[in-house]
């Protein structure tokens, strides 16, 4: 073989490997350009999701805000509604017997007492009655339960409890009852 023929061949494998290369590199910039678009892809799925996921949100706090109103506005009302609950017309107890606390329990309702303390009435009709108020389906809470069984179980008792010394708040001074 002559020198000509071997740089022939040479320049033959060099352009092959050029024409190799270039297709390789070709095939290389679609697969990046794919990825790119992929990416590209990925990344509007991912606002369009956000985005759908922001106004779900949105609409899920106002919601939430909506039912927290409600919830508290009829608290509020139960609360108004408990306070005037010896005023409605089918109460079964005298008002003036009735003493609002409401926490943890809205009454405790003396039945009779001022009947009894008039004469009109014999003691064993007055009774102490331990009340809470409760509207729609609202149930006694975990202290209601508490002192609703204590009561039941009969651990109830009369206390008198008297203050020895008491301070004159003007002068600082003690005295003596």
């Amino acid at each position: 073989m002559t020198l000509t023929t071997m740089l022939l061949i040479i320049i033959l494998l060099m352009m092959a490997l050029l024409v190799w290369t270039m297709q390789r590199i070709q095939f290389q910039n679609k697969a990046l350009l794919q990825s790119e678009r992929d990416v590209a892809q990925i990344r509007n799925d991912m606002l369009e999701r956000e985005a759908g996921f922001q106004q779900q949100l949105a609409k899920e706090i106002k919601e939430a805000q909506k039912r927290s109103n409600n919830m508290q506005r009829n608290v509020l009302k139960g609360q108004i509604g408990e306070q005037f609950t010896p005023f409605i017309t089918d109460f079964p107890y005298n008002p003036s017997d009735c003493r609002f606390m409401g926490e943890p329990i809205d009454y405790i309702i003396f039945q009779n007492l001022h009947e009894c303390a008039d004469g009109n009435v014999p003691i064993e009709d007055v009774h102490l009655i331990i009340a809470e108020v409760k509207t729609g389906n609202a149930r006694l809470n975990q202290r209601q339960k508490i002192i609703k069984q204590v009561i039941e179980n009969g651990q109830v008792s009369f206390k008198e409890l008297r203050i020895k010394h008491c301070e004159d708040t003007r002068s600082g001074k003690r005295i003596n009852q």
